[in-house]
């Protein structure tokens, strides 16, 4: 028997014992019936509610683990915390695709807790509307001195200061010019500064690799429909839609390259990567048709968490998203989760079918 075919009939298997308890409470219908009333909601790009029950109960503890944090805020203030006290009088940090700088505020408001007083934050965007709205949150909160806004394509970024640490919140998967970027980042640091960054490291356009699409789609085989409707495109997906993201703007534009030049160019002091199925059902496409309240919905989920992982160990399937604490010296031994080191997770583009 197949891997593919073990894992249709475990899927089989687990709607079947479930199908009764969720028929039993007519949930089905009144969940059908909310997914009708769903398509007139404007806003569905909040994270659904059973992303953060997945991330609470499986990610959280990896990152405390390998990372030592437990919120996005210190992923990013301590290692700039302790770059700062190392960089012998180079006091400035940078954000590069800052956004709207939400999380770079959060940064700031974490490092002045700790107590650090002379840094500056420089935040690098190239739309006018998202640093406007940056500058006004600025101002709110009163970080004027700390968090400076700066408009400029990072695509074309020639550095010609230094800094003690450099961020980018899921930015570089919308970067083209990556070898480039990755060159000024380093050129940059000061020799003790970190390069943090959360971000996608899957296939470009954020689709499936063939080897994944596989076992999705054994999966998606035996899912009832009520978890079929796509809330970002608005329609109902009998068949999973491998979907390239990368066709709108530059999303995912080289996602997949962006680990294996990172293993070049830096060296990598921890390093957390997860996802590549478990994703596709907690994420914003399809997150919001599981209801965390339901027993049988949050054991799909941690029974897609358990195969993800068992996949992740046999090299099957290959990480989506990293956290990622970087320097420029070499290191042998990152801190990394079971044996998912940062080389590890690259997935050859050379490669066909792994299963």
């Amino acid at each position: 028997m197949s891997r593919l075919d073990t894992i249709a009939r475990l899927v089989a298997r687990f709607f079947g014992e479930t199908k009764t308890a969720m028929t039993n409470d007519s949930y089905g219908s009144k969940l059908q019936a909310q997914i009708e009333q769903y398509r007139e909601v404007a806003n569905i790009h909040d994270l659904p509610e059973i992303f953060h029950y997945w991330s609470n109960k499986h990610l959280r503890p990896r990152l405390n683990d390998v990372i030592g944090v437990d919120t996005l805020s210190d992923f990013y203030a301590l290692p700039f915390r302790r770059a700062l006290e190392a960089a012998k009088g180079v006091r400035r940090l940078l954000s590069i695709g800052a956004g709207d700088c939400s999380v770079e505020i959060g940064v700031a408001k974490r490092l002045l807790e700790f107590g650090v007083r002379d840094f500056e934050l420089v935040c690098f965007e190239l739309s006018p509307h998202l640093l406007q709205r940056a500058e006004a949150a600025v101002k709110n909160d009163s970080l004027e001195p700390y968090v400076k806004l700066q408009p400029i394509d990072i695509n074309q970024w020639i550095p010609s200061e230094r800094f003690a640490g450099v961020m980018a919140n899921h930015a570089l998967h919308h970067f083209v010019e990556l070898e480039r970027i990755f060159d000024s980042v380093r050129d940059a640091l000061v020799d003790e500064g970190v390069f943090v960054t959360n971000d996608m490291i899957g296939r470009n356009g954020h689709m499936r690799w063939p080897e994944v699409l596989e076992f999705i789609d054994s999966i998606w085989a035996f899912m009832p429909d009520r978890y079929k409707l796509n809330r970002q495109q608005g329609k109902f997906e009998t068949l999973f839609v491998n979907w390239d993201c990368s066709h709108e703007g530059f999303e995912g534009v080289r996602a997949q390259d962006i680990l294996p030049l990172l293993n070049k160019t830096f060296g990598f002091e921890s390093f957390l990567a997860f996802g590549g199925i478990v994703d596709v059902f907690v994420d914003r496409a399809f997150g919001h048709n599981f209801d965390p309240s339901l027993d049988s919905d949050k054991a799909f989920i941690d029974f897609l968490q358990v195969l993800n992982d068992r996949l992740t160990d046999a090299s099957i399937v290959k990480p989506t998203t990293m956290f990622a604490v970087m320097t420029k010296r070499v290191n042998d031994s990152p801190r990394v989760w079971r044996n998912w080191t940062p080389k590890a997770c690259e997935r050859r583009v050379d490669l066909g079918l792994q299963l």
